[in-house]
C-alpha cells in the first residue's frame, strides 16, 4: 500500500511526514534507496539565507524558532514601557519549502529535492498501534 504524506522534517537519518494532519510517518534512511537518492547538506549561505532576525519585542508577533516550533514573542514593553530589541534569530514561518534543518534528500543525478511540492509518496512498511498512538514506517521505491 502506498500513501502520500506532507514532509515536516528531513535529516540524514530519516524523512518525517504528517498524514492527514493527524498521524506521523517516518522513512528511516535504511529504507531510502541510496542508488536513487542522496543526502545533500545545505551550505552555510543557504542556512543563513533562511534565518531572519526576530521582530522587535512588544509587537506580539508570532515567530518560529530554529526547531520550527511556533513561539509567541513576549511583550516586555508592557511592564517596562520600553520595547527591547532582540538579538535572537528565528526562521520564517513559511515552511512550505521544507528546507529547514541541515539539508535535504535529493534525486541522484538531478539533485532535485524529493517532495519539492511538500508532499511525498511512499510505501507503507509497518503500522504499529501502541498506547493509542499510531506509528507508520515507510520506504521509498
Amino acid at each position: 500500500m502506498s500513501l502520500e504524506g506532507v514532509i515536516n522534517v528531513q535529516s540524514p537519518d530519516h524523512i518525517g511526514m504528517l498524514l492527514w494532519d493527524t498521524f506521523n510517518a517516518s522513512i528511516p534512511a535504511s529504507f531510502i534507496p541510496k542508488d536513487k537518492y542522496e543526502w545533500r547538506p545545505f551550505s552555510d549561505e543557504e542556512i543563513a539565507a533562511r534565518v531572519v532576525p526576530v521582530q522587535q519585542r512588544g509587537t506580539g508577533e508570532v515567530t518560529a524558532t530554529a526547531n520550527g516550533d511556533s513561539d509567541q514573542v513576549i511583550d516586555s514593553s508592557s511592564e517596562t514601557g520600553d520595547a527591547e530589541q532582540s538579538d535572537a534569530y528565528a526562521v520564517p514561518l513559511d515552511i512550505s519549502g521544507n528546507r529547514y534543518g541541515s539539508g535535504e534528500w535529493v534525486f541522484k543525478g538531478t539533485s532535485q529535492s524529493i517532495g519539492a511540492n511538500g508532499a511525498l509518496e511512499f510505501v507503507v512498511v509497518d503500522v504499529i498501534r501502541a498506547n493509542e498512538v499510531l506509528s507508520v514506517t515507510g520506504a521509498l521505491r
